[in-house]
């Protein structure tokens, strides 16, 4: 039998039966129309950050068990700084397929425009009809950093309550939401190239948790002596400024949504372990990403959910999860969304 074979026979119809987020479950799906959903029909479904950690420790599930097909993204570089990546996922277990068209352009900023742009298709596996279409920015935010927390329930000491960020745009609120879902995080430090940004995203956060936030000025305040640290910004081959080796704490956890780009060959060598969200597509990001200089990866998300491979095993322990974004994510959230957005009445739909 192929692989395709064995994976279509491995889930059959039990696998969409008890999927409490699939598809299947509770939403009608007869009409032939094509719903479309605006950034702010996105925003206004929601993604609660625990179901959608719930909901994509089950998907990892389904991959590390064979019940679902991930590629790795493949992608076209308009310029050295920018890209578009082509992302499709199918998850038989949420009756779904889905694909995510992804543009990064950093320079965008500077334009007053967003630096990344992303749509995403939801179909029917069954018989192949597209039922959605819809902004995939604020989602792209919110799975990234459900998985980052999903990785530091293997990753994290249970009891890191202190959390260095670097990079202080829309990843880094969403990461402190997702965190504090796993963590009992207390302080946050923030460190950003531009400080008027540290500064605001300080205010923000002792404004809507309850903990202590303050601004850093330097790279090195934010790392040493941290729990938790995360590194949010620009991807970039060269770490400007970079993280040095004997800056992250005996016990520490690494977090990095931008190809390691901050993070020194040196500081990565002090690593105990290696994890990111899908081994086979770091390995195929290595031949022209940051992430060549990553030491050998110890597991994967999926690895780590089934119990294949182990996380932390030491309170002293040195951790990093490198974790480039899977499409079986943004399918995942895509999903919650859709079925919120159908039960709210949400969307504009149009004849296909």
């Amino acid at each position: 039998m192929s692989w395709r074979g064995a994976l279509h026979t491995s889930l059959g119809v039990a696998g969409r039966a008890t999927c409490p987020w699939g598809l299947a479950q509770g939403v009608p799906m007869s009409d032939d129309l094509l719903l479309y959903l605006a950034e702010a029909d996105v925003r206004t479904a929601g993604l609660p950050m625990r179901a959608l950690i719930e909901a994509l420790e089950a998907a990892f599930r389904d991959l590390g068990e064979g019940r679902a097909e991930v590629p790795a993204k493949i992608g076209v570089h308009p310029s050295a700084a920018s890209f578009f990546h082509a992302m499709p996922a199918l998850w038989p277990g949420g009756s779904a397929a889905a694909v995510k068209w992804v543009g990064s352009f950093p320079g965008n900023r500077e334009r007053g425009q967003p630096s990344i742009s992303a749509l995403l298709v939801l179909s029917d596996p069954d018989d192949g009809r597209p039922l959605v279409v819809m902004d995939g920015r604020w989602l792209t935010v919110r799975r990234t950093a459900a998985c980052s927390a999903l990785s530091a329930r293997f990753l994290a000491r249970a009891g890191a309550r202190s959390l260095g960020v670097l990079g202080c745009g829309l990843q880094a609120r969403a990461h402190l939401e997702a965190f504090r879902a796993v963590l009992p995080l207390e302080r946050v430090s923030a460190f950003d190239r531009h400080p008027d940004r540290a500064a605001a995203f300080a205010e923000d956060v002792a404004r809507e948790y309850p903990v202590e936030a303050t601004a850093s000025g330097s790279v090195r305040e934010v790392v040493e002596g941290m729990d938790v640290v995360l590194t949010a910004g620009a991807i970039a081959e060269v770490p400007d400024p970079p993280i040095r080796g004997g800056w992250l704490a005996p016990g520490a956890f690494g977090c990095s949504v931008d190809y390691v780009s901050p993070w020194s060959g040196e500081s990565l060598a002090e690593m105990d372990l290696v994890a990111t969200d899908d081994r086979v597509q770091l390995e195929s990001a290595r031949r022209s990403t940051p992430v060549a200089r990553l030491p050998p990866v110890h597991a994967d998300l999926a690895e780590l959910v089934t119990g294949r491979r182990v996380g932390r095993t030491a309170d002293a322990q040195r951790t990093v999860a490198c974790n480039l974004g899977l499409a079986l994510a943004d399918l995942v959230a895509a999903l919650l969304v859709y079925r919120r957005a159908r039960e709210a009445g949400l969307g504009t739909r149009l004849p296909l």
